[in-house]
């Protein structure tokens, strides 16, 4: 996804401010992939940035995690390598990362990708029927009493008061993965007791892409083929 990208770190060292990545504060491409880690030949997860146009990565961050959300706003914190004396040194890093959404966006739609614990097939993700939740993301460190201590939670809020959206919290949410227009959170949501059935957490993960709300007349005036 396309984003203004900063260093929170540099050596392992906190700086006094962030610097931003590129000669000058333009817009980079974020993606999460998964590579094969050519020496330990087992699979990771990393964060990478590229200029436009470019195929070579202008940084990568190793085993990213989202650490904190806010509407377009995003930390990401991992391991940042490079060689050193001995073989290949880590160090941690952070990048501050505010995404550019394209115009008319007021948040994201989140389909869900579980269905009572049980990943879905692509198909079903994107059936209009499918469950969905729309709003305005909210990533941050909370005591979950489903869990019984300190983690990871995702919410998507409405509204001035950024009440929370009807479809339930993500907790022990992770990155899954970031393309060019969509990225995946996963973790469990809640499950209320119902008759016989206890409280339980299941799996959960959401497809989150830009929630786009044209005005009125602009979409009156692109059915009648004079937006320009």
């Amino acid at each position: 996804m396309k984003a203004w990208v900063a260093r929170r770190r540099s050596g392992g060292a906190l700086l006094d401010e962030p610097i931003q990545f590129a000669a000058s504060p333009e817009l980079l491409e974020l993606l999460v992939v998964e590579v094969t880690d050519q020496g330990k030949r087992r699979p990771s997860r990393v964060a990478r940035l590229f200029l436009a146009g470019s195929r070579v990565p202008l940084a990568q961050l190793v085993t990213p995690r989202l650490v904190w959300g806010n509407g377009w706003d995003l930390v990401l914190s991992g391991a940042e390598e490079g060689q050193a004396e001995g073989g290949i040194a880590g160090v941690a890093q952070s990048w501050i990362c505010r995404l550019a959404p394209p115009p008319y966006a007021v948040g994201f739609l989140a389909r869900h990708t579980h269905k009572d614990g049980v990943e879905l097939r692509k198909g079903a993700i994107f059936d209009r029927y499918a469950s969905s939740t729309k709003g305005k993301l909210v990533v941050a460190s909370a005591h979950a009493t489903s869990l019984g201590r300190q983690t990871m939670r995702a919410d998507l809020t409405r509204g001035k008061d950024r009440e929370r959206t009807f479809g339930g919290a993500l907790v022990d949410v992770e990155l899954g993965w970031m393309s060019e227009e969509r990225f995946s959170l996963i973790g469990f949501q809640q499950h209320e007791a119902y008759e016989s059935r206890p409280a339980r957490l299941v799996r959960q993960g959401w497809l989150c892409e830009y929630e786009i709300e044209e005005p009125e007349d602009d979409r009156r005036r692109r059915k009648n083929g004079d937006l320009r």
